[in-house]
């Protein structure tokens, strides 16, 4: 198996379709927190996770691959949730596929071996081909999560009022 062109790909391709999920999220909703069943988070929160995530924790560890320092993670989610939670969403998708870019950019630089190679990081020792393929299947998830939030909206939205009217009468 040829590590490098399959990641190139994949990552390319489930960065595309979690961009194309949350632009089919409607631009009113994006902000708004979704319906029961539909989880905690909006659209927008999603794409800050990926983008902060990727950006501070998943990139510096990348590199270590390519001969940078272990990555030395003090992560605070929700401080930077807080600080961007306004945002334009076009300007997340632009940082996210950004990050994601330095990402690729990256593989071609990786031999046959380090992608066997263990490193010590913040999930324990690990070798490369873990990290992207955590990378790839954490993608996946959250893509899931908004495309349910585009496909699913008004569903769980005429769920979550029917459940508050049983109660009146």
């Amino acid at each position: 198996m040829n590590y490098t062109s399959w990641f190139e790909q994949q990552l390319q391709a489930s960065a595309d379709g979690f961009i194309w999920a949350v632009t089919q999220v409607p631009a009113e909703r994006r902000y708004c927190r979704p319906p029961k069943g539909l989880g905690e988070w909006n659209a927008a929160r999603h794409l800050f996770h990926m983008l902060d995530y990727e950006r501070q924790i998943a990139l510096p560890v990348m590199q270590q691959w390519a001969g940078a320092a272990p990555a030395v993670v003090n992560w605070d989610e929700e401080a930077g949730w807080r600080a961007n939670s306004s945002v334009a969403i076009e300007d997340l998708l632009d940082q996210f596929r950004a990050v994601r870019g330095e990402q690729n950019s990256l593989l071609p630089r990786f031999s046959e071996h380090a992608w066997h190679e263990t490193q010590m990081t913040g999930w324990g020792p690990i070798p490369l081909s873990w990290l992207v393929s955590k990378t790839y299947q954490h993608t996946a998830e959250h893509t899931s999560d908004v495309l349910r939030m585009a496909l699913f909206w008004d569903y769980y939205a005429r769920e979550e009022q029917a459940g508050a009217n049983v109660g009146e009468g």
